[in-house]
């Protein structure tokens, strides 16, 4: 008796989507399939490149999937916690 492996399904981006062609290393946008092959574009823009469908995966986070520094921790001038814009002063 054999054991047969399922083949897992292909990764199917949405238009839009960053994603990393595993072949060149790159990251793109995903734009179209066309013939069975995707159109990326890269995220600065600049010319399409295409990809086989079994070299695209999802794109990790931008900045690595690093969590968002700790309000705290965002400061200005002095140490203090940046206020932020000035209120506009009213006439009186």
């Amino acid at each position: 008796m054999s054991i047969r492996k399922r083949a897992a399904a292909a990764y199917r981006p949405r238009v839009g989507e960053p994603v990393l062609d595993t072949r060149t290393g790159r990251t793109g946008i995903y734009m179209d399939t066309i013939g069975g092959e995707h159109y990326l574009r890269p995220p600065e823009g600049g010319r399409e490149w295409t990809a086989r469908p079994e070299h695209l995966a999802p794109a990790a986070p931008a900045g690595g999937g690093a969590p968002e520094a700790d309000p705290a921790e965002r400061s200005g001038p002095g140490g203090r916690a940046d206020p932020g814009p000035a209120a506009p002063a009213h006439a009186a």
